[in-house]
C-alpha cells in the first residue's frame, strides 16, 4: 500500500495524523503542500496536477489539511482515517 500525507509546517492535524499512521504500522511518503501548490519544475510529472485537482473538488484547501492519498485515491484526515482501519482490519 501506498501512502502519501501532503501537510503544511506548524499543522497540528497533520502532525497527528502521521503520529496515528505510524501508530497503526503504516510506512507513509511525507509531502510539503506548498510545494505541490506552487509553480516549480517537473509539476506536470511529480503528481502535482492530482494534488491541485483532488483540491479543487474538496473546496477550501485549508479546511482540507492533511490530504492524504491511499493507493492513488484522496482522503481528507477523517476519511483516510477510516480508510487505514478498514484495511488494517483485513477489509482491503
Amino acid at each position: 500500500m501506498e501512502i502519501k500525507v501532503y501537510s503544511k509546517a506548524d499543522c497540528g492535524k497533520c502532525e497527528s495524523a502521521k503520529d496515528k499512521i505510524k501508530r497503526m504500522g503504516f510506512d507513509y511518503e511525507d509531502h510539503s503542500l506548498e510545494y505541490h501548490i506552487t509553480p516549480h519544475d517537473g509539476w506536470r510529472t511529480d503528481g502535482s496536477t492530482r494534488m491541485l485537482a483532488s483540491l479543487a473538488f474538496s473546496g477550501d484547501p485549508s479546511h482540507q489539511l492533511p490530504t492524504i492519498e491511499i493507493d492513488g485515491e484522496f482522503y481528507d484526515y477523517s476519511g483516510a482515517m477510516k480508510e487505514l482501519k478498514r484495511r488494517k482490519n483485513g477489509n482491503a
